[in-house]
């Protein structure tokens, strides 16, 4: 049989429904409204009389208070304007009474006037209605899907006693057999909830707020267990229509998020080695209309999806992401990099075309957008929203919503992009020849999860002086953790995005940098990378000729992938000339940081904010002089350890 299916939130044995506002200010604001009896029980043809009470916050109650009554379902239950209920047919509702700013409601069951059953099977299947979505947004169709290794409960209906509780199975099975309810009147219902089964190592929980933390349930419909008709078969499906389906989807995409981590290789410990990684419990914040979210609070560490309001100031109303299953699985993926890795990032609003981000951000929104793409094995990110679809394609680089050709594709370059790095770690994850790009030269790498995952286990710092998380992190225990050729093929891949950073490719002078020097109105490209075993702590010697009495600049420019330069003039000797130039604005911001407002006060990784420039008057004989350019002591966090530049010699 198939049940009917209706929703509410609920707390123990109690149905609610949320109430917002007041009646007003002082001492008589109604906090709340009580009603009696809580639950009730009636036979089809029984009458109940029902009374309310608003009480204060401190539980006063509140006399000559007027409250319209009405049933959520007049099916099963009636209620006239006096709060007498009478009983229609098997089966539970709730009863709402209100104010013109409260509401209270009380579950309300209608039971069999003959006895439970004994000795009986109670079987059947859960399932949700997904809506699945293409690059466009939602294509209309609904696609049914099972709610996996979810708490079950068979709740007689006569008392609202729990008979027997256990989990659908990972196809969305359920069974009870043996149950007994012959010591009261007939009538049963299925409760599926959005948690998790305790002790499955999923473990997942969707509340509706952080005032109720109720846990969302889809309550069946009635099933008579009195008349000694088999309970199997029975298929409780909460379908989008009614909005429980949007809830049970959000459970069902974090608990894929889950399993994929789950069977990416061993988080090795001091004492288990093999030990498997087991994603602690997540609860997360969803209900219809919410305005809270869509983010990851690593300090409540919860996810919090939103509902339909106005989540992002500016925003329309309407937006609603418990279907977008892209947007949840990046979440996850914040998650998963707090409790397994490190993040870094400062927060704050990004864009998918700005490719000045702080490093730290781009590699943090950066991994939620692969760990996303990983998780749905799709490189389409699609956000739906009521006035249109935001999407774009980590395959291409390419995204309705910038139409032009190849608009997005060349802005999404550099370390400092966050579309770049997901882009690169797609590349490494997924096939090197794809329907979508059938081939792709600098792609040679098909390593899927694992050992992706691995590298950013071990990104995890635990040191005295802690190395932010960063595209460059993510390179440099790549490389440690990969045998040749394959930290070739990524630098293939990295430089694809213009993450140029390695010699000689990219920088055709290092290691005989003296012996080409820089000519006058002539520009250099360089890297700040040492070599392979040790990257950081390149010096760049750049020897260049000067004459008598004149007037020269030497300046960095065109800064790419979080540079930021120390530029010095020396003579041959390595005696310093001039005045050494961080920034050219001569704005130090070293102790950049995020500010009271959530703001950071660091600088953008562009192209000129963290270059140097000296200019000087050359009084001395013809020579030749040095520039010597060094990753900047006093870079901000916001900037990387490497970064490529130009430099250039001038004449103003």
């Amino acid at each position: 049989m198939r049940a009917n299916v209706r929703f509410w939130v609920w707390v123990g044995l109690s149905l609610i429904l949320s109430g917002c506002g007041n009646n007003g200010g002082g001492s008589r604001a109604i906090a709340v409204i009580e009603i009696s009896p809580n639950p009730a029980n009636l036979e089809p043809g029984g009458k109940v009389q029902l009374s309310a009470v608003a009480r204060t916050a401190s539980g006063a109650a509140i006399e000559n208070v007027a409250f319209s009554w009405r049933s959520g379902d007049p099916s099963i239950v009636t209620i006239d304007p006096n709060g007498l209920a009478t009983g229609v047919k098997l089966g539970v509702t709730s009863i709402i009474a209100s104010t013109l700013a409260r509401t209270g409601s009380a579950p309300v069951g209608v039971v069999s006037p003959n006895s439970g059953g004994t000795n009986f099977t109670v079987s059947g299947k859960a399932s949700y209605e997904d809506k699945p979505f293409n690059e466009a947004g939602f294509t209309g169709q609904l696609e049914l899907k099972p709610i996996r290794n979810t708490v079950v409960n068979v709740i007689a209906i006569d008392g609202f006693v729990t008979l027997a509780t256990s989990s659908t199975d990972p196809n969305g099975n359920f069974s009870f057999p043996g149950l007994n309810n012959n010591l009261r009147r007939g009538g049963i219902y299925l409760q599926v909830s959005t948690q998790t089964a305790t002790g499955h190592p999923t473990q997942v929980g969707i509340r509706n707020n952080l005032s109720d933390r109720a846990i969302f349930a889809m309550v069946s419909s009635a099933l008579d267990d009195s008349t000694g008709v088999p309970l199997t078969g029975v298929e409780a499906t909460a379908t989008a229509s009614s909005g429980i389906g949007g809830a049970f989807n959000i459970l069902d995409t974090f608990s894929s998020a889950s399993e994929l981590i789950q069977q990416s290789g061993p988080c090795p410990t001091a004492t288990e080695p093999a030990a498997p990684c087991v994603p602690p419990l997540l609860v997360a914040y969803w209900e219809p209309g919410s305005a809270e979210g869509t983010y990851y609070d690593d300090f409540q560490d919860a996810i919090f999806i939103c509902g339909g309001g106005i989540c992002v100031p500016g925003s329309s109303p309407g937006d609603t992401d418990e279907y977008d299953d892209a947007v949840i699985a990046h979440e996850y993926g914040h998650f998963v990099a707090r409790h397994f890795s490190q993040d870094d990032s400062p927060g704050g609003q990004h864009r998918i075309n700005d490719n000045t981000q702080d490093i730290r951000l781009s590699w943090s929104e950066g991994w939620g957008n692969f760990f996303s793409s990983a998780v749905r094995k799709s490189p389409f990110y699609v956000d739906t929203a009521g006035d249109g679809t935001f999407s774009f394609n980590l395959e291409n680089y390419t995204s309705p919503n910038f139409p032009t050709a190849d608009s997005l594709s060349n802005k999404t370059i550099y370390t400092t992009s966050e579309v770049a790095v997901a882009g690169v770690l797609w590349d490494l994850f997924d096939p090197a020849a794809t329907i979508l790009e059938p081939t792709e030269s600098h792609d040679q790498l098909e390593l899927e999860f694992n050992p992706i995952w691995q590298t950013v286990l071990q990104m995890k710092n635990g040191s005295a002086t802690p190395i932010p998380a960063s595209m460059e992190s993510f390179w440099f225990q790549f490389m440690a953790n990969q045998s040749a050729p394959k930290p070739d093929q990524l630098k293939a891949i990295m430089r694809e995005r213009q993450m140029k950073l390695f010699p000689p490719e990219d920088d055709a002078y290092e290691g005989d940098e003296n012996l080409t020097p820089l000519l006058n109105d002539g520009l250099q490209k360089h890297t700040f990378y040492r070599n392979a075993q040790d990257p950081v702590g390149d010096e760049d010697i750049i020897p260049f000729k000067v004459v008598q009495n004149q007037t020269y600049t030497i300046d960095t420019l065109n800064l790419t992938n979080g540079a930021d330069t120390l530029l010095t003039i020396t003579d041959q000797a390595g005696i310093p000339l001039f005045p050494e130039s961080d920034n050219r604005n001569k704005v130090n911001y070293k102790n950049c940081t995020v500010n009271f407002l959530g703001k950071s006060t660091c600088p953008p990784n562009d192209q000129t904010t963290l270059s140097s420039s000296i200019t000087f008057l050359w009084s001395g004989n013809s020579t030749t002089l040095i520039a010597q350019v060094e990753h900047s002591p006093n870079a901000p966090p916001s900037a990387g350890r490497l970064g490529a530049y130009d430099i250039r010699l001038s004449q103003p």
